[in-house]
């Protein structure tokens, strides 16, 4: 979902992204990012859009102090295993789940669509 925000990528998930942050800037909801997605969205603007590092930082940081969003860094390995490598075939994706099955939250914001079937079998909904 911070991607697509970040890049404008497709215009849709971007308004999509951007209400969904501007829910938690007006405190109707909590947005929590595990510390892990900040990593994997840094590699993703730096290898595949080559954004400058500079500007991933800033992005980062702004993430970091945006009203309503709490970043965490708490993962279980025993809750990521439990679904990795099945039914979650990627390890970044059995620890989203892992963290919101563990904290029960109420959603997770994803656009993958893969992963959003499996995380309905999971009994964990996506935010979208």
């Amino acid at each position: 979902m911070l991607v697509s925000f970040f890049v404008e990528r497709n215009e849709k998930q971007r308004i999509a992204g951007k209400t969904l942050l501007l829910s938690a800037e007006e405190g109707e909801i909590i947005a929590v990012i595990p510390q892990f997605v900040l990593f994997e969205i840094a590699y993703v603007l730096d290898s595949f859009y080559r954004i400058p590092p500079p500007k991933i930082a800033g992005a980062i940081r702004a993430t970091l102090t945006y009203p309503g969003v709490i970043i965490t860094d708490g993962c279980s390995w025993n809750r990521i295993l439990d679904n990795w490598p099945d039914p979650l075939a990627s390890i970044p994706d059995a620890a989203i789940v892992g963290v919101a099955l563990a904290n029960k939250h109420d959603s997770i914001a994803t656009f993958d669509q893969k992963l959003i079937r499996r995380m309905k079998t999971l009994g964990v909904r996506s935010y979208f």
